[in-house]
């Protein structure tokens, strides 16, 4: 068995980091798809959500009873809160995702073109090396 050289090390180096920026890439991919199916659950809930408040509008409205009135005011402005907090926040998962896939991909394909110039030069000296030594 050969003693590994600075050179197996360097190219090992170079797969190692590639391949971790592969990874990554995959995995936010993976986030977008799971985020998708999500966007679609969210979007019936919302809808249903919506509905189910003009309904208790509808029967507050119905048995004109105040207490009753009330809680589906607050009730109401509770849920409908929470939807826009929901979209908010999703929003800015949505940007943070947008930016880290395209901070992974631009690093990705710069780290790709270094670790291919900086492969070539050491295949270079290492083929240099040879050629003197032999």
């Amino acid at each position: 068995m050969r003693v590994t050289t600075l050179i197996d090390d360097a190219l090992s180096l170079t797969m190692g980091t590639t391949g971790i920026m592969f990874e990554l890439h995959e995995t936010i991919s993976i986030d977008y798809k799971i985020d998708e199916l999500d966007d679609a659950r969210r979007e019936v809930y919302i809808k249903t959500c919506k509905e189910a408040i003009e309904r208790l509008k509808k029967f507050a409205d119905q048995f004109q009873d105040k207490t009753f009135s009330n809680w589906v005011n607050r009730y109401s402005a509770f849920l409908e809160n929470d939807l826009k907090k929901q979209l908010y926040y999703e929003e800015l998962s949505d940007q943070l995702r947008d930016k880290l896939f395209h901070n992974v991909s631009t690093n990705k394909e710069r780290l790709r073109d270094e670790n291919r110039g900086f492969e070539i030069k050491l295949f270079e000296k290492s083929f240099k090396e040879e050629r003197s030594a032999g």
